[in-house]
Order: C-alpha cells, then structure tokens, then sequence
C-alpha cells in the first residue's frame, strides 16, 4: 500500500501537464464553476477519505485540514482518478454492493478540478454539506469483549505483526451472534481486524499457543492458528464472524439471522498491525456483539476452498519463475455444506448475503461464483486487482439464491516471478506462512 502511495505522489508531481492530460476524459469542465475546498472538496475527503489520512493514521499522509489537502492536492487527484483510492476492489458493474465507498464520476471530477485549479480555499464560514455515511450501524452492544490484555506491535523486517488473541467469552448456553461491532485501540497501527469462532475442544490448543510464544496473544498469519515454530497442526475447523478495516463502522447481519455460537466455543481476534507510519504502541482492541437465544433463520459462513489444497499442500504448486498461475474449484454446495456446517440445512438451496476472498502476497486477480443448472455462470465477486493490503468482506445488496443443482466456483491467479520483494522466488505451495500462499472464499449464507 505505501509503495503505491509513493509512487502516486512521485507521478503527480513530476507535472501538473501530465495530470491534467489524464484528467481530461472526466467530463467538460466549461460549464460547471471551480471548486473550492470548503464548499465542494472537504465534504468529500472527510466523508470517504480521512477515516484513514490523518495524523497518526495508516495513510502516508493527512487530509484533515485545508493546508494538508492542498499540499497533496495532486497525489489526491491521481489517485482518485485512477480509482486506486478510496480502496474498494470488487469490479465494477458486475454486482451490486452494500457499503461502497467509490467516488463517483461526479466527485471525481470535483477533486481533479480543483486540483488542476491551483486548490482554491472558498468560504470557511460556508462549509459544503457532508456526505451520507457509507457504513452500517450496530443496532445494540449486549457484550463488549476486549482483548484479554494490551499487546504493544513487534517490528519486524516487512513491518507487519499478525496477533491472535482468545477472548475472554464462552457461552454456556447455544447463543447466536446478530451484530458484529470492532473498535481498534490504536487506529493509526491497526490495518484490519478479523473474528473467527474456534470449536468447542479447541481450548487446549489455544492455550498451548498462547504459552509458547512469548506476550500477550501468539504469532498468526492467513487465519487463526499459530505460525510459531513447531506450533502443530492448524486449528480444526474455524468459522470467520467477521471482520474490521479503516472506516468500517461494525453493523448487524441480515434481519432475523445469526450465527450460532455454540456452548463451549471460543472467539478468536485477529489483528493485524502496520507499523511503516508508527511507532509501536500498547493495543487493546474491543469488539462488541449483539446477540439472541433464537433467530428465524440460523446463518453461517461456509468456507468455499478445495480440501485437497488443505490435506496435501503441494497439490496447490506455483512454480518459482511463473506468472498466470491459476487454481481453480468447482463444487455441489448440498453435500460440501453439510459436511462443513451439519448444523444448518442447506440442501434444499439457500442464499448467499456476504463474500469474502482470500489470498497471500503471490495473488493477482480472484472470482467467486455460481454455476447454473441452465450453464450461466452468475458471478457474486471479481477482484481483478488484488491487494493483500486491503482485504474485506462484499455485501451483496441483493441475497443471491443458490437452487439444488447449481455449483459454487473459486478461481484464483498468482504471480511467483521476481520482484523487489522476492528477488529468487521459489515453488510455493499451500500454508498459513507469509512465504506460502491460499485460495479461499468465506460465503454468509441462509437456507432459503
């Protein structure tokens, strides 16, 4: 992420000629007055951009004051304009989503405007009306669980620390989550959040990780389970709740659902710390739950990946020096889901609310779809770019029914050439390890 900030910033000052240039396909510009920053570009960065830019926080830069925003008023227009920024990478005009934060066409062209423009101030005493917030809203907080101690970020060589820490809750009692709220305790050093929900049984697993690796918490990557030497096998079976990234405002799961937490169970928080633009500080992230005894339709978030890359890693290869290496599964979701959720019954079809993707630092572009009984292929997610950096969970605005008969499909790509980052790669295969890399989709369903 900072790589393509720099590079950004380096572009748009090397020429404002060049900017405009590229500006020039927005729209005409002869009819519509110059923007100024209080009325028509401040609404903007502070609506969808400064959740992230601002003092202490994980952008490169801050855009919370005037003098700020006209200092990058050109990496600002780049970035926009090649819509690298907000970050959103589901492609457009395949679907439909909740919660987006894309620029339109429209507030493109305002912040290039003005950019190009020289950023002139307007009126401080007349600000621009805000924009409507993106994000949803957790109805009600019945539990708030924080980390069970303060847990200070490790630097190491590529600056990032992925923490895993058991939460201090356990039901005693079948319990569904209905809302999922997580504030991080130091945003500037958070670069995303996520929950999963361990099994019951897992709880001398947990503890034996958490012992080995000294702190608060144990060392994980790509999931929940440890990636400390010699940490055994992968915890069995993890269920993804949800997850956080800057400018998520947490929010309840489609009305009259839940997940099913069962007696025993232990949640899991993982968290994933940056630190290239801040010095480590004590964290103690919190998240807050809304939950029921009984919902009218359970939901649950079945993981879409073959096991065959699970149970035998080097039937996922990427071979060192290759580039367009694609990996691709084709699955009859009834007897899939049965096996990983016995709990709820799928087979005779059910809906799609939510879709998440995963990959490691090797991916390139992802898909998630359905298959059709008919041969149509209805795809509920196409990452044509993918960046690790900025992974988080699309909400579809319409649930997607999948019938009796329809196949779910993943399909992946990587790129295992040399880099700056890996100047002699090697074949790479299945792993939780920064070095190894994963397909893997994560679908909120119901059954229908």
């Amino acid at each position: 992420m900072k790589r393509a900030f720099i590079a950004v910033v380096l572009a748009a000052a090397a020429s404002v000629a060049l900017l405009a240039s590229l500006l020039a396909g927005w729209g005409d510009d002869t009819a519509r007055a110059t923007p100024t920053y209080f009325q028509d570009v401040k609404p903007i960065l502070d609506g969808r951009c400064a959740g992230c830019h601002y003092d202490g926080g994980i952008g490169p830069f801050a855009l919370t004051s005037y003098e700020q925003a006209r200092a990058q008023r050109l990496a600002v227009a780049n970035a926009v304009t090649r819509r690298q920024m907000p970050p959103w990478h589901a492609e457009r005009g395949v679907r439909a989503y909740r919660h987006d934060p894309s620029l339109t066409d429209e507030q493109i062209s305002t912040v290039a405007d003005w950019a190009v423009a020289g950023a002139p101030a307007g009126d401080p005493g007349s600000p621009g009306a805000g924009l409507p917030p993106v994000g949803a809203r957790l109805s009600r907080a019945d539990l708030r669980l924080p980390m069970p101690e303060a847990y200070t970020p490790r630097r190491s060589a590529d600056a990032d620390d992925y923490r895993c820490f058991v939460l201090d809750w356990s039901p005693t009692a079948p319990t569904y989550v209905t809302g999922v709220n997580v504030t991080p305790g130091t945003p500037e050093q958070v670069h995303h959040i996520i929950l999963f929900l361990a099994p019951p049984g897992s709880d001398r697993t947990l503890e034996g990780w958490d012992e080995a690796d000294p702190g608060a918490g144990y060392g994980c990557y790509g999931g929940p389970s440890a990636t400390l030497a010699g940490a055994g096998e992968s915890l069995r079976a993890p269920q993804f709740v949800s997850g956080w990234v800057p400018g998520s405002t947490g929010g309840d799961l489609p009305a009259g659902t839940g997940l099913l937490v069962p007696t025993g169970a232990r949640l899991i928080l993982q968290a994933h710390y940056n630190l290239e633009q801040a010095a480590p500080r004590a964290d103690r992230s919190e998240v807050e739950l809304s939950v029921a005894k009984a919902v009218e339709r359970p939901g649950l978030y079945v993981p879409l990946v073959n096991p065959l890359w699970v149970l035998e890693p080097e039937s996922f290869s990427i071979p060192a020096g290759k580039n367009g290496v694609r990996h691709e599964f084709e699955v009859d979701p009834s007897p899939y889901a049965a096996f990983l959720a016995p709990s709820v019954d799928l087979t005779e079809g059910f809906e799609i609310h939510r879709v998440a993707l995963h990959m490691h630092r090797l991916g390139v572009s992802g898909e998630v779809a359905i298959e059709r009984t008919g041969g149509r292929t209805d795809v509920l997610l196409e990452i044509p770019r993918w960046d690790f950096h900025w992974q988080r969970e699309y909400q579809l605005a319409q649930p997607a029914g999948v019938d009796p008969g329809d196949h779910l499909a993943l399909r992946c790509e990587h790129d295992n050439t040399s880099s700056e980052d890996r100047p002699n790669p090697r074949e790479v295969t299945w792993g939780e390890d920064s070095s190894d890399e994963m397909c893997i989709a994560f679908l909120y369903v119901t059954p229908s």
